[in-house]
C-alpha cells in the first residue's frame, strides 16, 4: 500500500533543543531530574506531512511552527 503522507519540512523543537528530554532543577533535589519533553512528545522535531493533492496535514503534536 502506498504510503499518502511524505514528509515535507522538519522543525527542531524550541522546548527540548532537539534532544527529546528537559533537565528541570528545582531547590529541593541537587541533580536536575531528566523529563520527557511534553511539546514534541520526546521526538525532538515537528513535521509537516504533504498528501497528494500538496495539502499540509496537521502533525497531530502542535500546531505552532518553530
Amino acid at each position: 500500500m502506498e504510503n499518502s503522507r511524505k514528509i515535507k519540512k522538519v522543525h527542531i523543537c524550541n522546548t527540548c533543543k532537539g534532544n527529546g528530554y528537559i533537565k528541570i532543577k528545582n531547590n529541593i533535589e541537587p541533580e536536575p531530574q531528566v523529563h520527557q519533553c511534553w511539546d514534541c512528545e520526546s521526538q525532538g522535531e515537528f513535521y509537516e506531512y504533504v498528501t497528494k493533492d500538496n495539502n499540509l496535514v496537521d502533525d497531530g503534536i502542535s500546531n505552532e511552527l518553530h
